[in-house]
């Protein structure tokens, strides 16, 4: 865990860090969605959000600064397959705190959660192969290339492709 930063799950309160988040193409450069016009988008996903971690699909945490309180990203598990030990994991960060380590930091955090208190055997992420420092960030903590799906997002008018990064609990 890095000492600058603390994490808490996502709540209900959480629309604004989502809509900063998803309403800036900076902070989408690499995400294969449209941003946001409006708040309301935001209030659906974190809808969406709280339901799946009610359902115990999926786990999200807030990432705030230790010193100021500053909400700066999110980060967690989703599509999570118990019967199977699998789950995906995503991450975001607003621009400015872009190139802190906070990126590596969440992962690591995320990815040991998975492991010991899920009981995951694989966790995956899919990057946009572009996205060359979250492919860093997810080699740091153990990841591997398993390869690249073609025109897999259609967003934006165009298709995007993913990386598909990958870890397993050898424990």
């Amino acid at each position: 865990m890095n000492e600058k930063l603390s994490y808490r799950l996502l709540n209900s309160n959480d629309a604004e860090l989502l809509f900063m988040f998803n309403s800036s193409i900076e902070n989408l450069a690499y995400v294969p969605r449209s941003p946001y016009k409006n708040i309301e988008e935001a209030e659906a996903l974190l809808s969406r959000f709280l339901k799946s971690m009610e359902d115990k699909t999926a786990i999200w945490w807030v990432v705030c600064s230790k010193s100021s309180g500053t909400l700066v990203g999110y980060g967690g598990l989703f599509g999570i397959d118990s019967d199977n030990g699998r789950a995906e994991i995503g991450y975001g960060f607003l621009k400015e705190f872009w190139g802190k380590g906070y990126a590596s930091s969440i992962v690591g955090f995320i990815t040991n959660y998975g492991f010991s208190e899920l009981k995951l055997h694989r966790i995956f992420g899919l990057v946009d192969p572009k996205n060359l420092a979250s492919i860093r960030v997810l080699e740091k903590n153990g990841y591997a290339k398993e390869g690249i799906m073609n025109d897999y997002y259609y967003a934006r008018g165009r298709y995007f492709d993913m990386c598909l990064m990958a870890t397993i609990n050898k424990q």
